[in-house]
C-alpha cells in the first residue's frame, strides 16, 4: 500500500501510508525474528541469522543498483520513470509477500501458543512483554537496540544525502548518492555472510567461544563504526545534511573516502544486528516474539528521534551522539553476552 501510493503522490497519502507501513513493519519484523528463532538452535542460530541478514540486505545492493541506472543522467524524476521504479518495487513486494505463504509452520508456534507450548491471551502476552522489558538483561540490550536505530536512520536517511549535498565533492556528487547506497548494501551483505560462516565454524569445531565470538564481532563493529564516524567527521561539512553546500570541511571532501565510509557503515551495522539476533535467539529462545518486538520497538523509537533531530543538528553533533550511544551500546552488549556465557 505504501509503494502503490507513490503512483499518485500526495502529501496526505505519504503521511498516512507511512503510518501504515510502520505498523506493518512492526508485525513482519516480530514475526520474522520469532520464526528465525523457532527454526534455529544454539548450533545454527549464528549461521541462520547471518544468512537472514545478508539476504535481507540484498535489497540495499539490488535496489540501489536498479535506481542508480534508471535515474542515470536524469535531473528530474518524470512521471514515466517514477511509474517504472515503483511498479517494479510493487511487483517484488507482492511476490515476496506471497512467498511467506510457502514457509513451513514451526510445530511449537501453532495457534496462540508461545514457544513453551503455553496458550496465552493477548493481554497476557502484553503483560509478559512489559515484564520482559524491565528485566536487567533487556534493559542493557535496549541500549544496543537504541544505537542500531540511530545508526540505521543515519546511513539510510542522512549520510548518502549529505554526500549529494556536498557540491565540493565534484560535479557528480548527486550520482554518488546511489553509489553510496550500493556500497552500504555491499558492506551489509559481506558482513552477514562472513559472520554466518564464522559462526558455523565455531559450532562445527565445538569451540567453547560462544560469548567471545559474539563480543568479538561487536568489538569489530565498534572499531569499524568509530573509524567511519571519524572519517566522515573530517570529510563532510557540518551543514551537509541540510542542503547543497560549498562549506569547507577539515579536509578537501573526497568522494572515494565518502564511498569507503558507506561500506564501513554497512559492515559495522551488520556486526551489531547479526549478533543481536544471535543473543536474542539464545537468551530468549523460549520467549522470542516479545523479545524481537521489544528490539524493533526500541530501534524504531531511536530511528524516529534521529530523523527528527537530523533536521536541526549538523553533521558533527549527529556523529557525537552516535559515538556516545555506540560506546554505551557496545558495553551493554558485552555485559549481557558475558552473562549468557556464564549460564
Amino acid at each position: 500500500m505504501f509503494l502503490v501510493s507513490f503512483l499518485w503522490p500526495t502529501t496526505f497519502l505519504l503521511y498516512f501510508m507511512s503510518a501504515i507501513i510502520g505498523f506493518g513493519a512492526s508485525v513482519i519484523w516480530t514475526g520474522q525474528g520469532a520464526y528465525l528463532t523457532l527454526n534455529s538452535d544454539s548450533s545454527t542460530m549464528s549461521r541462520n541469522s547471518g544468512i537472514f541478514w545478508a539476504l535481507l540486505q540484498m535489497s540495499m545492493f539490488l535496489g540501489n543498483t536498479f535506481v542508480f541506472f534508471v535515474l542515470r543522467d536524469k535531473n528530474h524524476l518524470d512521471e514515466s520513470t517514477r511509474t517504472l521504479v515503483f511498479t517494479v518495487l510493487i511487483a517484488v513486494c507482492f511476490l515476496g509477500t506471497l512467498l511467506f505463504l510457502l514457509l513451513r509452520s514451526p510445530v511449537s508456534s501453532e495457534g496462540t501458543e508461545n514457544e513453551r507450548g503455553e496458550t496465552l491471551s493477548p493481554i497476557q502476552e502484553i503483560k509478559n512483554s512489559f515484564t520482559l522489558f524491565l528485566t536487567e538483561d533487556m534493559c542493557l540490550l535496549n541500549m544496543s537496540f537504541f544505537f542500531t536505530g540511530l545508526h540505521l536512520s543515519f546511513y539510510s536517511g542522512v549520510y548518502s544525502s549529505s554526500i549529494g549535498f556536498t557540491t565540493t565533492m565534484g560535479t557528480n556528487s548527486k550520482q554518488l548518492v546511489g553509489l553510496s547506497g550500493i556500497l552500504i548494501g555491499v558492506g551489509e551483505i559481506l558482513g552477514g555472510f562472513l559472520f554466518s560462516i564464522l559462526g558455523k565454524k565455531s559450532s562445527d569445531n565445538n569451540i567453547e567461544s560462544k560469548g567471545f565470538s559474539h563480543s568479538a564481532v561487536v568489538a569489530l563493529g565498534f572499531i569499524i563504526n568509530i573509524v567511519a564516524y571519524g572519517l566522515i567527521f573530517i570529510n563532510l561539512p557540518d551543514d551537509s545534511p541540510f542542503g547543497d553546500t560549498t562549506a569547507k570541511s577539515f579536509i578537501e571532501p573526497n568522494q572515494y573516502l565518502a564511498i569507503l565510509c558507506s561500506f564501513l557503515l554497512g559492515f559495522g551495522d551488520s556486526c551489531f544486528n547479526t549478533q543481536i539476533y544471535n543473543v536474542i535467539g539464545q537468551r530468549y529462545s523460549e520467549n522470542s516474539a516479545p523479545a524481537m518486538a521489544l528490539f524493533k520497538f526500541m530501534q524504531s523509537i531511536a530511528a524516529a528521534i534521529s530523523f527528527f533531530y537530523s533536521n536541526h543538528f549538523g553533521m558533527y553533533v549527529q556523529l557525537i551522539l552516535l559515538v556516545i550511544t555506540l560506546i554505551m551500546g557496545t558495553l551493554s552488549f558485552f555485559k549481557v553476552d558475558k552473562s549468557i556465557d556464564n549460564r
